[in-house]
């Protein structure tokens, strides 16, 4: 068995599978916005997670490192929150600033997608309401962390300038991914491809990165939660250990 079968089977029979069975066991106070978020970023993690297995099987390798993207954006956010309950307002500023960039473009005359929203009846009080709640957060001290911030915090900024910036040039149609997608240099000639055959190296890293995340996020949020079921989590981890040969 090839090592990318080894963990082929591994993500989608033991991890993923089992992960979400212990899921259900979560218990928590939905009202705490602590709690709250963190479950919206695991269940995305979850999700996107489920998603590469009918990406891989159906052959539309493409949009793999691209789902893989977001699950490490949310696996950052994920753990800098479970170390930092606090890392939750730098979220909430970055909703914030996101949400008045797209209230003050309705206010430019030429983006006709947007006249609608300015026509609301509440747009001033909305925007006041929002500038308000932007200040007063920065005056306690928070800030919208970029994206190296918020690798840098969760102590990842090797992950950043390596497997971040790879997978951001897949999302970004980046030349270099273009290239790889698509051309094949033969003897005979070039050779451009649609749905170009799997290089079984790359998905190989992939999953392997898949199931680092998954498994790092399943740790985080059951320590947040006290979940009882570190010893299933430690028992799938020294699993992947053994595949990769970390044992």
């Amino acid at each position: 068995m090839s090592n990318f079968d080894a963990i082929k089977i591994y993500y989608q029979q033991r991890s993923l599978d089992e992960l979400i069975c212990l899921a259900e066991s979560f218990s928590f106070d939905g009202t705490h916005k602590l709690y709250a978020n963190a479950i919206f970023l695991y269940g995305s993690i979850i999700e996107l997670s489920s998603s590469l297995n009918p990406l891989l099987i159906s052959e539309h390798y493409s949009a793999i490192p691209v789902i893989l993207r977001s699950i490490l954006e949310a696996y950052v956010d994920l753990e800098n929150l479970c170390k930092d309950p606090k890392y939750g307002y730098s979220l909430e500023i970055k909703y914030i600033v996101k949400i008045l960039k797209f209230l003050n473009e309705a206010r430019n005359e030429k983006n006709t997608y947007l006249d609608i929203i300015a026509q609301a009846p509440d747009y001033d009080e909305q925007l006041s309401r929002m500038e308000a709640e932007k200040e007063r957060l920065i005056n306690l001290g928070y800030k919208d962390l970029n994206k190296f911030e918020r690798f840098s915090k969760a102590g990842m900024e090797n992950e950043y300038r390596t497997i971040y910036n790879w997978l951001c040039c897949a999302s970004h149609n980046d030349y270099r991914v273009l290239r790889d997608r698509h051309l094949e240099l033969e003897k005979q000639g070039t050779t451009f491809h649609f749905f170009k055959e799997a290089d079984f190296q790359d998905m190989e890293v992939f999953f392997g990165i898949a199931s680092e995340l998954l498994l790092r996020a399943s740790f985080a949020i059951h320590t947040l939660l006290s979940s009882n079921k570190l010893t299933e989590l430690s028992r799938l981890r020294a699993e992947l250990d053994v595949i990769r040969g970390d044992a």
